[in-house]
């Protein structure tokens, strides 16, 4: 069991993946934090303020799945160099998440829900683009990036 949280594990051919930080971004992220704060007023006054107003909930949507984005990226490098099965996982994991949000709101989804998944898929889209560039800036800097 240790070996399989902890080690990695190899998911088919040679994709191997850190399995631990996939599943603590995949909790962060699929927690129904509305629901958490709806009953719980202590964890309600902080989290509240941080999706207060419409900037918020967009800036949050988006750095909650950059951060998810680079935690998938870097626990299966593999992913780094195959975009259509990372966006493809990145997009199963924002309709669970807007599903489990609408599950514990007992509300269907609304336009907002989409904008949500625009603003996942951009903010998974960042995390793709900045760990490109930085290891296009390593290659360019070939030896002289390990002194």
């Amino acid at each position: 069991m240790r070996r399989l949280l902890f080690g990695p594990i190899r998911l088919f051919g040679d994709m191997q993946v850190y399995l631990w930080p996939v599943l603590v971004a995949l909790l962060v992220t699929l927690f129904p934090y509305e629901w958490l704060a709806g009953i719980w007023p202590t964890f309600g006054s902080v989290f509240d303020p941080v999706f207060a107003t419409t900037r918020a909930h967009l800036i949050g949507h988006t750095t909650l799945f950059f951060l998810l984005g680079l935690l998938i990226l870097l626990s299966g490098p593999l992913l780094q160099r195959r975009p259509l099965p990372y966006f493809a996982l990145i997009l199963l994991v924002a309709l669970g998440q807007e599903a489990l949000q609408a599950l514990s709101k007992l509300h269907l989804p609304t336009d907002w829900d989409g904008l949500d998944l625009l603003l996942d898929l951009t903010g998974s889209a960042l995390a793709f683009l900045l760990l490109w560039l930085w290891q296009r800036a390593r290659q360019r800097l070939g030896p002289r990036a390990a002194n």
